[in-house]
């Protein structure tokens, strides 16, 4: 059985509000300490909550699977409070604007436009052709980790493996050149600096340097066109009025280089740590290598990239896990509590590879679910098939409770000491 490190505090009504509903407060180290452990508790004591942030406002928080997905369904739940209601210009709204104009987060039918922009390079069929460059990929890196660990050393496997993989095949699929990717690897290194470097105003800057990098490519896909996705990207914002603006085109691109990579990483990172933590289940992996892509469906169940998601916030009156809700109000989506809920997954505790783990949300669910999710799986049961392989007496270098970037939203390991050999 493998818990999250740390221990999460138990955590206790603050208060009741006049529905009954119990409170707790969402700035609580527990839910950083231990984000599983502590879901456990509050399910344990009520199907919902209220989650109570510093200035008092309150957050709707269900706890149980099927809750969880229904509110994925529910039209109400929308991104934004009204989708007409944007008056910001992309001047005024600079980087905010880049971070709020990609389909993520829009509703429809801004997001059924965006979204169909997209859908045709990510479906299974395009994903597989992809197959030959990801495993071409993989065993480059897994040939730099050898020779760093050539006389003995322990290396990293998130440095070295689960960050490099998804960004060189997402800067592929969208047309980035080799020497323009230095900016996603500063991004990728902030995003793991605790020592003092990774800043609000450090990442922000990275950030616009991206941007810099996507405007850029995108002049140039004007001048000279390309099939790559953000040549397709191009021609459609160019070709028809309307049915991409300039900020739209920016922002997509932005998002599918982000979050393209970020989610494949801790789903390979915590794919791997799984199985050294749970021996018994790595074996049968390595004496049946076609359960691979069943427990790549049992990573995601058990240690979801994405713990919580985006708030949600009611469009109109509507009810949430049987608590009726007005409108404007925000209700908060936990993936990875949903995944543990033993009322869907008996012994959710506990890595089974065997496991018929259909249905998990760790891509979400809805409309709203993860395009890139054959890219991930694909990338993710070459790159952990492959090290399997190659190295059979992989082991941790320290201790099993590897060290998580410290966050609530997400699941992603800060580092992933081994002994190759």
């Amino acid at each position: 059985m493998q818990q999250a490190p740390g221990t999460a505090e138990n955590p206790q009504p603050s208060s009741a509000d006049a529905d009954g509903v119990p409170v707790f407060q969402l700035i609580d180290p527990g839910l950083v300490q231990d984000q599983y452990g502590f879901f456990a508790d509050l399910r344990a004591k009520s199907p919902v909550w209220w989650a109570e942030l510093p200035d008092g406002t309150r957050w709707l928080v269900p706890t149980r699977y099927e809750d969880i997905r229904l509110a994925h369904l529910d039209p109400v739940l929308r991104q934004k409070p009204d989708p007409e209601d944007d008056p910001v210009s992309d001047e005024e709204g600079g980087i905010w604007r880049v971070y709020n104009e990609h389909p993520v987060v829009s509703d429809p039918p801004k997001h059924t436009r965006l979204r169909k922009l997209l859908a045709s390079a990510f479906t299974a069929r395009q994903t597989e052709r992809l197959r030959p460059r990801v495993e071409q990929t993989v065993d480059e890196l897994l040939d730099d980790l050898a020779r760093q660990s050539a006389d003995g050393a322990s290396v990293d496997l998130m440095e070295g493996l689960a960050w490099q993989l998804p960004l060189v095949l997402i800067c592929e699929l969208l047309g980035v050149p080799e020497d323009r990717r230095d900016v996603f690897q500063d991004w990728s290194r902030n995003a793991r600096d605790f020592t003092g470097g990774n800043t609000h105003e450090g990442r922000e800057a990275i950030a616009y340097r991206i941007i810099e990098v996507i405007k850029d490519l995108i002049e140039e896909r004007r001048a000279t066109p390309t099939d790559d996705l953000l040549g397709q990207m191009v021609q459609a914002r160019d070709a028809e009025e309307g049915k991409l603006t300039e900020m739209e085109l920016i922002s997509t691109a932005f998002i599918v280089l982000l979050a393209g990579f970020e989610t494949s990483v801790g789903l390979i990172g915590n794919g791997v740590n799984a199985l050294l933590r749970n021996p018994e289940q790595r074996a049968l992996v390595e004496s049946d290598p076609t359960l691979l892509s069943g427990a790549v469906e049992e990573f995601l169940r058990f240690d979801p990239s994405l713990f919580l998601t985006n708030v949600r916030i009611a469009g109109a009156p509507t009810t949430v896990a049987g608590v009726d809700i007005r409108k404007g109000q925000a209700v908060l989506l936990s993936l990875g509590a949903a995944n543990r809920d033993p009322e869907q997954f008996p012994d959710p505790d506990e890595l089974d590879v065997t496991r018929a783990t259909t249905g998990h949300l760790a891509f979400g669910y809805g409309i709203h679910h993860c395009l890139g999710a054959p890219l991930a799986r694909m990338e993710a049961a070459i790159a952990i098939g492959r090290l399997l392989e190659r190295f059979p007496r992989l082991r941790h270098a320290d201790s099993p409770d590897v060290p998580y970037i410290p966050s609530p939203i997400s699941r992603t390991p800060l580092n992933l000491l081994v002994h190759l050999n």
